[in-house]
């Protein structure tokens, strides 16, 4: 790592998945257009390292002018059940948070946030800071935090509210949709970080894919990212056609070259 970049290293930068990340700065440049280029309030839950936060900065610098607001939310404490912790890495960051490296690794790395992103820290559990946030006042709340049913469910109840007509509320971690799996593989699972799905083979979240779809049903979703959009009183899919494909600028160098090809054939 060098001085002059932020700290995307290992734990860091292994939970920012670089083509979701081009998603959700695909979802800036659709607000931006929806909301006339005025400047555009985020929320996310589960801040981490910093990874998203400089991908929704970058988003509102490449398609937004810079400005807008972010509001970051983690409480920055371990999260897993040591019972439950999924794997090796899963392991590793739940060591990290029972200190505060993780925390000053954040703070270091939010320096590269474009000056005119106004920030907001709050270092707290989401079911915490989310009730005392103002109703529909934000154009985008992201969920990336604890990822049990349970959890998810309350992040969701609680940011919708949140999210002004037109806005739009998201997510990480939804690697399949519910009604591509099996329910008693998810239903019987509330407590599971991640599941490995027995007829694919892919590892995913149940607790994400169950708690999405109960609240929303299918939704928009690209590689894991997931999005809807207020519409008065109810939730609809989204487009992102046309989207320009803007690579992160923090991205890990390992995953350039597949990234670019990626985009390519989206473009």
């Amino acid at each position: 790592m060098a001085d002059d970049e932020p700290n995307l290293s290992g734990i860091y930068g292994g939970t920012a998945n670089p083509l979701r990340q081009v998603f959700m700065i695909g979802v800036i440049w659709r607000l931006a257009g929806d909301f006339g280029g005025e400047p555009l309030d985020l929320v996310e839950v589960g801040s981490w390292a910093g990874a998203s936060a400089l991908t929704w900065g970058q988003g509102l610098e490449e398609h937004n002018h810079g400005h807008g607001s972010l509001t970051c939310i983690d409480a920055w404490e371990p999260y897993y059940n040591d019972a439950t912790v999924p794997d090796a890495f899963g392991r590793e960051i739940n060591q990290a948070l029972k200190g505060n490296k993780p925390y000053q690794v954040f703070k270091r790395n939010i320096k590269y946030l474009p000056s005119s992103v106004h920030l907001t820290i709050h270092r707290d559990w989401s079911a915490n800071v989310l009730p005392t946030l103002n109703k529909d006042s934000y154009h985008l709340v992201y969920l990336d935090g604890n990822h049990t049913y349970n959890s998810v469910s309350e992040d969701i109840r609680l940011g919708c509210p949140l999210i002004r007509d037109g806005g739009i509320i998201c997510g990480d971690d939804l690697e399949i949709q519910l009604h591509e799996l099996d329910v008693s593989d998810v239903i019987d699972k509330p407590e599971a970080d991640k599941w490995t799905d027995p007829k694919t083979d892919i590892v995913f979240h149940p607790g994400v894919a169950r708690a999405v779809a109960e609240c929303f049903g299918e939704v928009s979703s690209w590689s894991g990212f997931w999005a809807m959009r207020r519409d008065g009183n109810s939730w609809t899919r989204l487009s992102l056609e046309g989207m320009p494909g803007v690579i992160p600028k923090f991205l890990d160098k390992d995953n350039l070259i597949g990234l670019k090809a990626l985009l390519m054939h989206l473009n």
